[in-house]
């Protein structure tokens, strides 16, 4: 993926809506999420592995978008991806996550760490790697791969 193109990422919300059957999504929009889940994070991509036709898929990803159960943002180039795996070890991406914040910003971590450590599941651990990333990219953009390898470590405890 070259920087600077528009990727698809699951936002809590949505990776919440793939887990449970309490949201009430067509089959169209439950295919869209798996399909961003599983890494096909393009609109081309996704218009290209849907079975669905061109116009009910381009109408799902609306829908999603406009209800925030999935968002849109520019890739870097050097991380195409920062979205927790459902099935992470919540204890593992804590432990991970603080440690991460502590070793990139130092002392000025510590807030970012806090956060982390209230996380109790995988969507509200997935916000605050939103926050994280926030953060490197206005304080330290070069860190970037840092934070992609340790969300990269952290999917692979995914069960």
């Amino acid at each position: 993926m070259k920087a600077g193109e528009q990727v698809l990422l699951l936002t809590p919300k949505g990776m919440e809506a793939l887990r449970s059957r309490e949201a009430k999504l067509d089959a169209n929009a439950r295919n869209i999420l798996s399909l961003i889940e599983h890494g096909v994070t393009s609109v081309d991509a996704i218009l290209q592995r849907s079975k669905s036709p061109r116009d009910e898929v381009i109408k799902g990803l609306r829908s999603l978008l406009s209800s925030r159960f999935v968002t849109a943002a520019a890739s870097d180039g050097a991380s195409a991806r920062l979205t927790l795996k459902p099935g992470v070890s919540p204890s593992q991406a804590r432990f991970a996550l603080s440690n991460f914040c502590l070793d990139q910003f130092g002392t000025e971590g510590q807030n970012l760490a806090d956060v982390v450590d209230l996380c109790s599941d995988v969507a509200s651990l997935q916000e605050a790697v939103n926050d994280i990333r926030v953060e490197v990219d206005r304080r330290c953009p070069d860190k970037l791969p840092a934070l992609a390898a340790c969300v990269q470590e952290i999917n692979e405890t995914d069960f």
